[in-house]
């Protein structure tokens, strides 16, 4: 019942309401004994709903304030018949479909919804007519999550962080909202450690972290890149101008690994910077160039936030490559050059003894036979002075997937032309280590090591040296 008497309150101010589904008319009741609303209508386009409404309505002694009618969604009223129109208790998408066929009788409505399941389509459906979200909470009622949006007519631009979570709830997070994501956790918890399957894995990793964040983080959004799927997100710690990191996840340019993406991000974040994300590999089809070229979007766009400081690049593995081929490139690529540039165990050479041979697969594609590209992608030899930029590289000796001698071959090519490398090599530990601790391990112990964990430390004394 509270969450009837939390929808009712909306119609605060509202003259004349009708209640859609109405089932027990209990919303409409509240709404004319507590909040002032004149009269309303009970519409449900079943009979037997509409009998057990009008039972209530005459307990209620409201018969001559409340008129039940039987109408599929808006069909059978007129659209001045009401301001305010309650849609509560059905599923999102069949609460979609009824706002879509009674569009011209709501255009200038207030909406109060709360939708059972699918919430996030309804948040498309109102963005993508003119509607905008002015008020939004969240409650449980017997063990179930309701969340409650009223929309009035007006522009709003959201992006996926609010589709999906709220634009005002994820932001003012209240305790119930905490709750259901806090369960929500858990539950991920138990199911990431039963999944066999790395797609799915991932997909549950990433879902994982991104509610991690979303329930500590103030400041988080998310924005796709070029009308693509690809998108990055930012974190920022507040309105002050600070340093920035922009991670670059590794995944043999087949996927964006989620180990190395929040969990990165948070370590940052806990030593003071802002932090942004891209996931540059969501279109399997793709091949080189676009990888570089939904990266430099993302750096041309980030650079314009003014929270912004200096820009500095962070890639792991075959994400280390694509960052490093966009700062040796820049001028191609029309950017200007990163202040700063971190590589973890990174795909640097194509030479067929030292190659990671997947990961340039998944780049070239259809191009892979093409030496000239595949020389050029090889990029110990495109580092010269001009595009060297100062660079911050760790890695392991025993990394059986990436041959350390990648790294190598770069310091090499940096000091060849008098580029300035600060390198750790640690003497042990695999690949994909991401920041080696438990947050970013997903439980597999062999990526967890306190002392290796240590490079974040060590990058940061460097960032701050190197930024005096």
């Amino acid at each position: 019942m509270e969450r009837l008497k939390k929808i009712a309150s909306y119609t605060k101010g509202s003259r004349v309401v009708c209640d859609i589904g109405c089932d027990h008319a209990y919303a409409l009741i509240f709404a004319i004994k507590e909040y002032d609303v004149s009269c309303g209508f009970a519409v449900d386009i079943a009979e037997g709903p509409l009998k057990n409404a009008l039972k209530m309505i005459e307990q209620a002694k409201l018969e001559d304030k409340i008129k039940t009618i039987q109408s599929d969604g808006f069909t059978a009223l007129n659209k001045d018949m009401f301001d305010t129109a309650i849609i509560a208790g059905m599923g999102g998408i069949l609460m979609c479909s009824i706002l879509a066929q009674g569009l011209e009788k709501i255009r200038d409505k207030t909406l109060i919804l709360e939708a059972n399941q699918d919430t996030s389509k309804v948040r498309e459906f109102l963005a993508s007519h003119d509607f905008k979200i002015v008020e939004e909470t969240a409650l449980i009622e017997e063990d179930k999550y309701y969340e409650i949006l009223v929309a009035k007519p007006g522009h709003a631009s959201y992006n996926p962080y609010d589709i999906a979570y709220g634009p005002i709830i994820r932001k003012t997070k209240p305790e119930d909202f905490l709750k259901h994501y806090q369960k929500k956790i858990e539950q991920l918890t138990s199911i990431l450690k039963q999944v066999k399957n790395i797609t799915k894995k991932q997909e549950k990793l990433k879902e994982f972290f991104e509610i991690n964040f979303l329930l500590e983080c103030k400041s988080m959004e998310q924005e796709y890149i070029l009308n693509t799927k690809n998108y990055y997100r930012t974190y920022f710690l507040d309105e002050i101008k600070r340093p920035t990191i922009l991670i670059v996840p590794g995944g043999a340019y087949k996927y964006t690994s989620p180990r190395e993406s929040e969990p990165v991000a948070q370590e940052f974040l806990k030593r003071g910077y802002h932090a942004v994300i891209i996931n540059y590999r969501e279109v399997p089809e793709e091949s080189y160039p676009l990888f570089g070229k939904y990266i430099a979007q993302t750096i041309q766009l980030v650079r314009k936030d003014p929270r912004v400081g200096k820009l500095i690049g962070l890639g792991f593995s075959a994400g280390g490559h694509c960052i490093l081929e966009l700062c040796l490139h820049h001028k191609d690529y029309q950017i200007s050059q990163l202040d700063l540039l971190m590589l973890g165990y990174p795909v640097i050479s194509s030479q067929k003894e030292i190659a990671h041979m997947e990961s340039f697969k998944h780049l070239l594609k259809h191009q892979e036979a093409d030496s000239n590209l595949r020389k050029y992608l090889s990029l110990e030899k495109e580092v010269t002075k001009e595009n060297a930029v100062d660079l911050f590289l760790w890695g392991t000796v025993s990394d059986a997937s990436v041959s350390v001698m990648n790294s190598l071959k770069l310091i090499e090519a940096y000091h060849s032309v008098g580029g300035n490398v600060e390198y750790h090599l640690f003497p042990f530990g695999g690949h994909g280590l991401s920041v080696a601790n438990a947050y970013s391990s997903e439980g597999d112990k062999e990526k967890e090591s306190a002392y290796i964990a240590r490079w974040v430390d060590f990058a940061d004394v460097w960032i701050k040296e190197k930024l005096k």
